[in-house]
């Protein structure tokens, strides 16, 4: 059978990742080619062990500092792999792939390019080569070899964008505007139904890593502060965090703490969750919330969006990575100014007070947003496995 494995090169994997694009693209890359999914991992940063299973993928924790030294005892399996998968595209991914390519030949590369606009336009700029003389000569070989045989990922739209030039200076192929989707699989397998907006409850959203500065939580809080929320309710779903590393302690708390000593009348209206792992869970929030908040400062392409986007929430963001995407080209959204507290209270205040109509008609569909539809459609028709 098709083999299919993932090299997180960041170093870390955790729990929290088995609900996001890094597990779940590679994921149902297998299942579509009844294969089998192995992630090799050299620390787990989350707060609970990873199983060695999960959901029929294996996960081996291969020791050592150096990810050179990982991705070699991977390689010494390569006539084996069918589908190699790589988080990022450094120079040692480079290599990797290149030795891959020389062993397997048939062998095929997909490579998750997780970036912004402003780092586009840099990697843009200079080519992904910052060197001279024969060591830029041998760089922007292999970067060429690279880019010549794996399909790359891109799922923010203006990173895409400015690497479609790229692409095309340097007649490279493979680049994809893939972005994160919902995980129908697990959404079927739990009964669950997408129910029309009027028929959802008045609950409004906030997903991800509370208190971050990329977050920028602050804002939400100051502009809720001005806002009589009467009956809705506001759940803040997510760890109180300045990291991706959920074992690090935030001063985070101490703002919430002040936030209902000084606004005690929101202790009803304002709920924070703290880290919810049960994806069941985290589901039937998006089924019952009529709207997602997002204020953040910036993302790649944040998952919370296709989750919500796919069970029918309104979308209330700051113009980042994957909100115009799932707000529809904002037919079925709010976009909100960098740090403007006043502009999203009063988006607040009309949402409550029923002043902003919505219009349910113009948003996506679940089939849209999920993994079996994008997979089979786009992703799989560039992986010709034999």
């Amino acid at each position: 059978f098709p083999y299919t494995t993932l090299f997180r090169s960041a170093y870390e994997f955790q729990e929290m990742d088995l609900s996001k694009d890094i597990f779940l693209i590679p994921y149902y890359v297998a299942k579509e080619l009844s294969g089998r999914c192995i992630f090799y991992y050299l620390k787990d940063c989350g707060v609970n062990k990873l199983a060695s299973e999960f959901r029929s993928a294996s996960f081996v924790h291969v020791k050592g500092k150096y990810q050179c030294l990982a991705l070699a005892k991977i390689l010494l399996d390569s006539k084996n792999i069918d589908v190699f998968f790589l988080k990022g595209s450094s120079a040692i991914h480079m290599l990797a792939a290149f030795i891959y390519k020389r062993l397997n030949p048939s062998g095929q590369i997909v490579t998750f390019a997780d970036m912004e606009a402003n780092q586009a336009m840099e990697l843009n700029k200079n080519s992904f080569v910052y060197s001279r003389g024969v060591v830029g000569f041998l760089k922007k070989t292999i970067t060429n070899f690279f880019f010549h045989h794996s399909i790359t990922l891109i799922a923010n739209t203006e990173a895409f964008k400015i690497m479609q030039k790229l692409f095309d200076k340097k007649h490279w192929k493979g680049l994809l505007n893939f972005y994160p989707c919902i995980d129908d699989e697990r959404f079927m397998q739990y009964g669950l139904k997408r129910i029309p907006f009027e028929n959802k409850e008045k609950i409004m959203l906030c997903v991800g890593r509370i208190g971050c500065y990329q977050k920028n939580t602050e804002m939400l809080l100051n502009a809720i502060k001005q806002v009589d929320l009467k009956e809705w309710r506001i759940y803040m779903i997510g760890p109180i965090t300045n990291s991706f590393n959920l074992n690090e302690k935030s001063e985070f708390s101490m703002v919430v703490a002040d936030f209902f000593k000084e606004n005690p009348q929101y202790k009803k209206n304002v709920i924070f969750t703290g880290m919810i792992y049960d994806q069941k869970q985290i589901m039937e929030y998006y089924i019952k919330a009529k709207v997602l908040l997002s204020t953040s400062r910036h993302e790649g392409f944040a998952n919370v969006y296709s989750q919500a986007a796919a069970l029918g929430c309104f979308i209330v963001s700051t113009d980042v990575g994957g909100a115009d995407v799932c707000s529809n080209n904002w037919n079925y959204g709010v976009k909100l100014c960098q740090e403007d507290s006043a502009g999203l209270a009063k988006v607040i205040y009309d949402i409550v007070n029923d002043n902003l109509k919505i219009d349910e008609t113009k948003s996506l569909t679940f089939e849209e947003m999920s993994y079996s539809t994008r997979i089979k459609k786009i992703l799989l028709p560039l992986i010709s496995v034999n």
